[in-house]
């Protein structure tokens, strides 16, 4: 799904048209809601900045 989203949302032709809640709406099938889809959005970033090596972590 992190994939998915982030293909959708960020990797299309036209996707400084595309909107989040066209994609949450009418790409995810069946259609979630916007919470989910933040919290879909916030893992799929977060994984790949681990993987990039641009993530900050919090030592407390």
């Amino acid at each position: 799904m992190e994939r998915f989203l982030i293909e959708e949302r960020y990797m299309v032709e036209d996707s400084e048209y595309i909107t989040d809640y066209k994609v949450y709406c009418f790409k995810f099938q069946p259609a979630i809601s916007a919470v989910t889809y933040d919290k879909i959005r916030w893992k799929a970033f977060y994984k790949l900045a681990l993987n990039l090596n641009i993530a900050i972590l919090k030592i407390q």
